[in-house]
Parts: structure tokens; sequence; C-alpha cells
């Protein structure tokens, strides 16, 4: 039986495309990974241009193989190349939405505003980027352009180690990644709804407005915890009292497995993770895989070997330079405008409540007034009411939504979240009616914009001196009522009134809550001991945490 490396090498050996894994188009997804993480963690602003340019250039990337793949014209050592480089925008996709996810899931409610365009370009290439690299290692022993002996000769390069692409190496493959393509059709499962949703809203305003409310109403209802603590060592005890509605949950972006090692880390939850840990680990990941890449054509023996940098090499690298123009016009725009102090504070931003809301329409529109004068007089208020919520958007970054209040002109919400705001900072409140959108119509009701910078006071130097009560009441955040805006018109019977304050040190206020409730739903006790007896000794504590559910009136 003839040797495989001597059928391979009659047949002219290993080659590899520069089309698809030459140096231009490596390099480029390299620089376009790596540019995208940095300017994510660190220039939000510029990150959308080089995100969308790194997912252009994988999805062109993967769509070439998968058809050159079919016709048979790229080779298994080609298809490996791609699978690795490939590894390059899951990564930079994935911290890109590690970070909208740890917002999202922030205690102070805010979350950070992204296109449903977003949710379909994400899901998009890692259906094309799965669905090739189990294709490639399925068929691994016959695939591509070149004879099977070619394939059976051609090495994996796994941490440095050569395993057969046809034997153990394809074996390793093919576990992780069905395990991963297994999680993702999970997770595309579960946010079916959600994919189909944001497909929709590329198209349709209406639809695009329901990814601000919750994605199934939020129970009316409402939770009393008492929590008590018992110290076995010092005796001590503590009691905590605290009111809270159940948390909204809203359309996002679907999560993969680099999302759950990114959340995994042991340190995940520290502030010192979030702002330096993710960005470290993903970029250890990236250079993993780009080594990976590397060693996979160094370390096989290629006997043909195309170097010439053509049209399909070249353009990846043209696109590379558009997120680095961006950055750099951001830059210049920024000093042209002559200097200026920078400066950001956090700010506590409480929307108390409105006054005068009106539906933008309702059921009755167009009814004739002798049917409706036939209707009781409850029904035409409870149908003219609105059911108000607000969305505030900060910079169009970060997004924060207030829960609902059926049927009233003058909600109470009453919720207060921290959020860290600059001298250009801009502010937009946005109160929608549920009943509209519920139903697919227009639903603002009215909007207002404001400066937190020209509300608040300047900051000052520290005081000296003890505080006098004079200080206090200057120290006192404002309640302020901005008239609403609706089609260019100021609705002057409708106003939002919000209060901003810079003391963010105690804990944020609880939501208001209606001063009865309609009747006891349930009851919950949870236990936790914790003790150790060490020479007749306990050290130790128990927790006891008492919730009582009630329905709101």
């Amino acid at each position: 039986m003839p040797d495989a490396s001597a059928v391979c090498a009659a047949a002219g050996g290993l080659s590899s495309n520069p089309d698809i894994s030459g140096p231009g188009v490596r390099i480029a997804l390299y620089l376009q990974s790596l540019l995208s993480i940095v300017l994510i963690r660190y220039s939000p602003g510029d990150a959308p241009g080089a995100y969308w340019c790194m997912t252009s250039t994988a999805l062109s990337l993967v769509i070439s193989a998968i058809i050159t793949s079919i016709q048979r014209s790229i080779s298994l050592l080609d298809a490996i190349v791609v699978v690795y480089v490939l590894l390059l925008p899951i990564l930079a996709s994935a911290f890109g939405i590690s970070e909208i996810i740890s917002a999202s899931e922030s205690k102070h409610g805010l979350r950070k505003v992204h296109s449903p365009l977003l949710i379909i370009a994400n899901w998009t290439r890692s259906v094309f980027t799965y669905s090739f690299a189990i294709y490639v290692w399925v068929t691994a022993p016959t695939f591509g352009s070149g004879p099977p002996e070619c394939n059976t000769v051609t090495q994996l390069i796994f941490f440095g180690a050569s395993l057969p692409a046809v034997g153990s190496g394809r074996v390793l493959n093919l576990v992780g990644w069905g395990l991963m393509t297994l999680l993702f059709l999970y997770r595309s499962i579960r946010g079916f709804g959600t994919i189909l949703l944001a497909l929709k809203a590329l198209f349709s305003p209406s639809a695009g407005q329901t990814f601000l409310k919750p994605k199934r109403p939020v129970e009316n209802e409402v939770h009393l915890e008492a929590v008590d603590t018992y110290n076995y060592g010092t005796g001590a005890r503590t009691h905590r009292e605290r009111a809270y509605r159940p948390r909204q949950v809203f359309h996002e972006v679907l999560k993969g497995m680099i999302n759950q090692i990114l959340g995994w880390a042991p340190s995940g939850e520290g502030r010192w993770y979030r702002t330096y840990g993710q960005a470290i680990l993903t970029c250890l990941l990236a250079g993993w895989a780009i080594a990976m890449t590397e060693l996979e054509l160094v370390l096989n023996d290629q006997t043909s070997i195309n170097s010439q940098w053509g049209f399909g090499q070249v353009l990846p690298l043209v696109l590379t330079i558009a997120p680095l123009f961006s950055l750099y016009e951001n830059f210049l725009a920024r000093h042209s405008a002559g200097p200026r102090e920078e400066s950001t504070r956090t700010v506590r931003f409480s929307i108390r409540g409105a006054n005068g809301l009106q539906r933008p329409s309702t059921e009755l529109d167009g009814l004739p007034e002798d049917y409706i004068s036939q209707l009781s007089e409850e029904l035409v208020e409870t149908t003219k009411a609105p059911s108000p919520f607000a969305v505030i958007t900060i910079d169009e970054r970060d997004i924060y939504v207030t829960y609902d209040q059926q049927d009233t002109h003058n909600p109470d919400w009453g919720e207060s979240f921290d959020v860290e705001v600059g001298d250009l900072s801009t502010v937009v409140v946005r109160i929608f009616d549920l009943k509209c959108m519920d139903a697919g119509r227009p639903s603002l009701i009215g909007y207002t914009t404001l400066l937190p910078f020209s509300v608040l006071p300047p900051p000052s130097a520290e005081a000296v001196g003890p505080v006098t009560q004079a200080d206090e009441a200057d120290a006192a955040p404002a309640v302020h009522a901005f008239q609403l805006v609706r089609d260019g018109a100021t609705l002057h019977e409708s106003t939002v009134s919000i209060t901003l304050s810079m003391d963010t040190e105690g804990p944020l206020p609880p939501p208001k809550l209606p001063p009865r409730f309609r009747g006891l739903k349930g009851t919950r006790e949870d236990r936790r001991v914790g003790i150790i007896k060490f020479r007749g000794k306990r050290f130790g504590s128990k927790k006891t945490t008492a919730t009582e559910t009630y329905w709101l009136a």
C-alpha cells in the first residue's frame, strides 16, 4: 500500500490558498479583533465601527470558505486555519456582549443600548461559524481539493502538539465544537422569540419599540423581605428589611460559551475584573488563537506556498484602516474645538412621576359620540387613561426603564439609579403608553431632553470649615418639572418630575409602592447556617430570610 506522504507529494503536496489563509486576511482579522477589544473597553463611542468592520470581514471569510469548500477548491489545511482565525471575532464579540450583559445585570437597572441589527448580525455570524466548523471536522477525511492522503498527513496544532487532523485532532474538535454548537442551539431555541422580533424590527419601527418593554409582563406584586442575621462568635444580631418588585427581563443579545467563560472567572464579580480582568483574559485567549493559527501554517510541511498579495488580501487590510481613521478623526475633532475642561461625575437620577399624560390614540377614536355616551363613565376614563412607563437614555449609551403603571394620567414611579455623566452628556426621558405599544400603534406620549451639568451646580473646591444648615439645604436635591414634547409641539399640560443629586454615598431609595396591598399571595422562609465548633466554642453565622408576597392594589 503506498505511503500517504508519497501520494500527497506526488499530487503536489500540502498547499494553502492566499485569499483564504493568506497573511493579509489573517493580519486584518488580528488587528480588527484586537482593536475592537481595546475600543469597546476604552472608547465605547468608537467601538461600533471596529465591531462592524470585523463582523463584515469575518462573514466574508466564512461565507467564502463555505462556498469554496463546497466547490472543493480549498484544502483541509486552509479550513483549519479559517476555523482558528474565526475564533477571534467570536472572542471580540463575546467581550463586547459581556460589557452589555454586565450592565444589564447591574443592580441599578441600567442596561446598554443596542440595536436589533446587532442581535441578527451576531447570531448570523455564529450560525455560519458553527456550521462551517462542524462541516469541516465531520468531513475531514475526504474534505477539500487534494487527495484524501493529503488530509491524512495534515496536522492539527493544539498547544504546540501535532495531532493527526483526521485522527485524534478530529475527535478533539468534534467534541469541542459539538459542545459549543449544542449550547448555541439551546440559546437560540430559548431566544427564538427575540431573534424573530429583532428580524421584524429591522423593517418595522413599532416592532423596534417592543425592545423597550420587558419580554413578558411583570407580576403585579411586591415582596416584603426581612433578613435576620446572628453571629455565633460575637452574639451580634442584625435585622434588615426591604421591599422590591419582581425584576424586569428584557430582550438581549444571545450569549454563547465564551460569554460563559468570561462570566465564570473566579474574580468575575469584582470591580478590578470588570475594569481590566475581562480585557486581559480576552486578549490572552485571542493570543492563543493567533499562536495556534501561525503554528498551524509553520509546522505543516507545505510544498506549495503562494505568498502573492492579491485583491483578496489587500482589501481586508484596507478595511482595517477605517476604524483607525474614525478614532483619529474623533481625536482631531475634540481638539479642533479648542481646549476645555473635562470632568465626569456620578449622579443619582430619580424619576419621581408625571402629570397630565394623555394617550397618543385610544380605542374610542373614530367612534360616534352617541355610542360613547352609552358607555359607563368608568370604562371611558379607563380607556382614555394611559399605562405609562418611562425610558431614560444617557448619551444613547445606557438605558433605564421604569415599571409601567396601569390606567393613570399621573404616574408616581419614584425610581432611582446612579450613572456617570460627563460635561456634554445628554439625558433623554421618553414616556410611552404600554396599551398603544401592545396594540401596535404609535405609543410615544412625549419626551424631554436635559443636560445634567446645566441643572447641577458646577464642581467646587473642597469646602473648609463646618457644614452649616444652609450648606445642607443647598445640597438637598431639587425636583425639576419638565414639559413634554411630541411631534414638534410642547404639551403644556404634560410634565415629568425629575431629581438630580450628587449624593450617591447612601443606598438607592426603594421604588415608590402603593400605600395599600390587595392581599397576601404567599410566604417563604430561607435559612442558611454556617457553623464550626472548636474547643467548645461555636463560630459562624445564621441567616434567616422571610419573604411575604402581596398582590398590588
